[in-house]
């Protein structure tokens, strides 16, 4: 899920000005011209030779792009030749940085959130392996949740920030935990929609809005708790830990939950932002986790077909350990780390 560093920054505002067939059309044709090979991907792997195949990217929300064709054409960023619409030698920049704003990912977690607000296989998925339906994608059970809160003592004073909150069902159970007031922030629109559906009668202490971890929309606001659920991997570690540190007041902490495959861990970017923090080594709990994982997601691919979720249930196995071995620090390079981050 991790972009990378050392790009430029994308100018979010002058892509979201474009309609969204006008984004696909800018998307399909950057893919044709030179396709781009990231694990933002998710599924999303081959090189296509088609328009047809190009637009497989959008999932189900592919749109019919010959107005947008002709609207992009119009504004001089298009040409055609040979009856082939070709990016300008300028727009191909343009495209790009379209194409990075809107990975397969962010279409995969638009079909996600969308699949999962009526998904019964789902919530008895999260049930089984979480402990309680939060609708979650990650690796925080509810027991590693109470143990985060434990460790930051949130109360009916404290501006706590979720940063990726999905559908905003953890932030609402934070916070009526809490009682605090929680701001929930997720690039992707749907799951704002469902949190803001659903909490409307606690809107006293419960916000959401859509942001982008690159450029959070939350300039006038200071947090006491900032909350990294599996969310930190969409950019540079160091950068993102940057931007969060500005959004916390003086006396302010975060709790970021970190999983790496290769045995690194975020000691070096928190130390390049004078943070000071604590780390919980869960290895051995995320290795049972996703061995739990495994064991239910096996019994379950009827149950995700048959609402059409395969692509949900071929997530969560991925996702999963089939080896019943128990956990070996000495054989594993899979980390997990629950990390606990101060201002001062």
């Amino acid at each position: 899920m991790h972009r990378g560093g050392g790009e430029d920054k994308i100018d979010i505002k002058m892509i979201e000005s474009y309609r969204e067939d006008e984004i696909q059309a800018l998307i399909v044709l950057a893919e044709l011209t030179g396709p781009v090979e990231t694990a933002n991907n998710n599924f999303y792997r081959f090189y296509p030779k088609s328009m047809e195949e190009a637009q497989t990217y959008f999932r189900r929300f592919a749109l019919d792009l010959s107005t947008a064709f002709e609207t992009l054409a119009r504004k001089g960023l298009l040409r055609k030749e040979n009856d082939e619409w070709l990016l300008t030698r300028a727009v191909k920049v343009i495209a790009g940085d379209v194409r990075r704003h809107r990975p397969p990912i962010w279409y995969w977690y638009k079909d996600f959130y969308t699949a999962i607000e009526h998904s019964q296989a789902y919530s008895e998925y999260c049930r089984l392996v979480f402990g309680k339906d939060l609708g979650q994608h990650g690796f925080s059970d509810i027991n590693q949740i109470h143990r985060m809160l434990e460790i930051i003592r949130p109360d009916e004073t404290s501006h706590v920030l979720d940063i990726g909150c999905g559908n905003g069902k953890m932030a609402e159970y934070i916070s009526d935990l809490t009682q605090a007031s929680v701001t929930g922030v997720d690039y992707i629109a749907e799951a704002i929609d469902q949190a803001l559906k659903r909490t409307e009668g606690k809107r006293n202490r419960l916000h959401f809005k859509v942001s982008n971890i690159e450029a959070l929309d939350c300039k006038d606001e200071s947090f006491d708790v900032i909350l990294s659920i599996d969310s930190i991997y969409f950019d540079e570690p160091k950068t993102v830990l940057a931007s969060w540190k500005r959004l916390l007041k003086p006396t302010g902490e975060m709790a970021v939950f970190y999983l790496s495959l290769d045995g690194s861990d975020l000691s070096i970017p928190l130390k390049e932002n004078g943070l000071s923090y604590d780390a919980y080594d869960i290895s051995k709990q995320n290795w049972e986790h996703q061995q739990l994982k495994h064991r239910v997601v096996s019994e379950m691919r009827k149950a995700f077909a048959d609402e059409g979720n395969t692509f949900i249930w071929e997530n969560l196995m991925a996702e999963s350990i089939a080896s019943p071995e128990p956990y070996n620090p000495d054989v594993s390079s899979m980390k997990r780390y629950l990390y606990h981050v101060k201002k001062h």
